[in-house]
């Protein structure tokens, strides 16, 4: 199983980060990170609402960007509280444990990440995430806050946590998610297409949700191409 992380950004309210690393630990996670946080993760109102979590809290890495805090991150899931985007796939919370599992050993990790309380993730921080994740709700407003977002993909993901120590682990190639997002790359840019245009993301957010077989064959068809208009096979 990849290791899983849980990242804050531009959280303003310390009892949100304190109840986040209490739900996250208690469901297995136990790697936070925080973006430019504007309230402190070691003041007394966080280490209130992190019961028993206090040494999530004492651990935590504080970034300045989301693209320092995902340089080692193999897998990104940005979360949203309602479409930013309506032609990019935004998977429901219940899906994200099926999607991971399928990735096998492609991946060594995987983070998800939240935005503020008041206006969640910027357009500039979703633009650094693979995939984009919703928790479906009959009503949009009220939505739910930080900390209970937090504590329901945690709890989905737990499915991952509780059986991974039983499962037999397999060699994981730490680069592949990335080699697949640079070959990607180098094909889009030879045919023209601008990360700023609308046809861009999407291909990018497919392809970052492919399944094992799916990334092999994707890798298979990159030798071809790489081979004829670059001369070379990785």
């Amino acid at each position: 199983m990849p290791e899983l992380y849980l990242i804050l950004c531009d959280t303003s309210r310390e009892e949100n980060i304190g109840a986040a690393a209490r739900a996250i630990k208690t469901m297995g996670i136990n790697n936070l990170r925080l973006v430019n946080p504007l309230c402190s993760h070691l003041g007394s109102k966080s280490r209130s609402l992190a019961h028993g979590s206090k040494d999530i809290l004492e651990k935590a890495s504080v970034f300045n960007t989301l693209e320092e805090a995902i340089n080692d991150i193999s897998f990104v899931i940005g979360s949203a509280a309602k479409k930013r985007n309506v032609s990019l796939n935004y998977y429901p919370v219940e899906a994200l444990h099926n999607i991971i599992n399928e990735k096998e050993n492609t991946i060594s990790t995987v983070a998800v990440v939240f935005g503020g309380e008041e206006s969640g993730l910027s357009n500039s921080q979703l633009s650094f995430c693979d995939i984009f994740s919703t928790i479906p709700m009959v009503n949009k407003y009220p939505s739910l806050n930080l900390a209970q977002a937090v504590m329901v993909y945690a709890n989905h993901l737990s499915r991952l946590t509780l059986v991974h120590a039983k499962k037999i682990q397999t060699s994981i190639n730490r680069d592949e998610q990335v080699i697949v997002k640079n070959k990607a790359k180098q094909i889009l840019y030879d045919v023209g297409l601008s990360p700023e245009g609308i046809i861009y993301p999407r291909i990018m957010e497919r392809l970052m949700a492919m399944k094992k077989d799916d990334i092999n064959l994707f890798h298979s068809f990159c030798k071809h191409y790489l081979k004829k208009y670059h001369g070379r096979i990785k």
